[in-house]
């Protein structure tokens, strides 16, 4: 026999940066977990590594597609060596952030905000409604 859950008094208030860390890392294993699947399920349609590309543009000719994957793979190499700096460089991202607002890219432009905040001294959650949306 199942029962349902009853409800208990909420956890005190200096339990809740715990159970957020706790439940945001178990979010973020999950979304791990579905790209994994996703990935796999690419490659099983794809049939080799090398056939990626095509599967993922099938009515795209294969010499464009193959333009497309060789930029992507620059900055995804460009991408991984800002990784493994010690240090990001903020007025380098910001520089980014900025142009990408500008042109509209307002989304692009909020990560990139996030990236460059990472590198300075404040923690990048003291300023969560700057960069999330317009609160005010």
């Amino acid at each position: 026999m199942t029962t349902t859950p009853q409800p208990t008094t909420p956890a005190p208030a200096t339990q809740v940066p715990a159970v957020d860390e706790v439940l945001h890392a178990r979010n973020l294993r999950s979304a791990a977990v579905i790209a994994g699947v996703l990935d796999a399920g690419l490659l099983n349609h794809a049939g080799r590594p090398d056939r990626l590309p095509t599967a993922l543009f099938p009515d795209v000719d294969p010499d464009t597609v193959q333009a497309i994957w060789n930029m992507a793979m620059v900055v995804g190499i460009w991408a991984g060596k800002a990784m493994l700096r010690p240090q990001w460089q903020p007025e380098d991202l910001d520089r980014f952030q900025a142009a990408l607002d500008e042109a509209g890219h307002h989304a692009m432009a909020r990560g990139v905000a996030v990236a460059a905040h990472c590198g300075r001294t404040a923690h990048p959650a003291d300023e969560d409604l700057l960069l999330w949306g317009d609160h005010e």
